[in-house]
């Protein structure tokens, strides 16, 4: 009885304005029967028309275009780079100036400069060693392997001073020859106690220490 009424009022109804208001003609039908079986299917036909108003309203819902908020992007925040600290350059003086592991005339050699060479300047330290001594003159050394002229400027270990004669013993390990020595006059020596060390690096990357006497800044 009821789904013929609602057919009757409406053969196809589809929008939920449509649904609604076959909702309030069945309500209003429901408050002039006074068979409760009839009450009861009314309510249940009630029950379903509710669901299929939610199912076409939700449907309407879905099928709308979606407004699109735009959202603006957060601003781009620029990191500061912090610039790189200025390396202290200097400049080799000398020929053939040996640069070593350490600050120290007997440290491990790595290798040597050129005259005019530009480091960087990595670092520096001040060596208090009495027995490290510069040659100011060409000196030639002797020992079981032979014997070797060493060039101004080249580094020898003091084994002995002499004062009566005014006269050092000195000594240099020949990566070849071994260990020579040589008694020279003092003039012919100078001191490097008390001395600056600079670790330096090369413009190839390699890394060592050059005696302060060797370097300009």
């Amino acid at each position: 009885m009821i789904g013929w009424v609602a057919c009757q009022n409406n053969p196809s109804p589809e929008t939920a304005q449509e649904l609604q208001k076959l909702k309030t003609e069945l309500e209003a039908k429901k408050q002039e029967l006074q068979d409760k079986q009839a009450i009861a299917e009314i309510e249940k036909e009630l029950k379903t028309l509710d669901q299929k108003i939610k199912q076409v309203e939700q449907s309407a819902n879905a099928d709308a275009p979606v407004q699109n908020t735009p959202v603006e992007a957060p601003a781009k925040t620029e990191q500061p780079v912090a610039a790189p600290a200025d390396e202290a350059k200097a400049t080799i003086t000398g020929s053939n100036v040996t640069m070593r592991k350490d600050a120290s005339v007997q440290s491990e050699k790595l290798g040597s400069f050129s005259n005019g060479e530009k480091v960087s300047v990595l670092g520096s330290k001040n060596v208090n060693n009495d027995k490290e001594a510069i040659l100011t003159k060409s000196v030639t050394l002797h020992g079981s392997g032979g014997e070797v002229t060493l060039q101004k400027g080249k580094a020898v270990i003091i084994e002995e001073y002499q004062s009566d004669r005014n006269i050092y013993a000195v000594s240099y390990e020949d990566p070849q020859k071994g260990k020579l020595t040589a008694d020279i006059e003092a003039g012919a020596i100078e001191t490097i106690s008390y001395s600056t060390w600079y670790k330096v690096q090369k413009a190839n990357g390699e890394i060592g220490w050059v005696l302060g006497k060797f370097i300009k800044n």
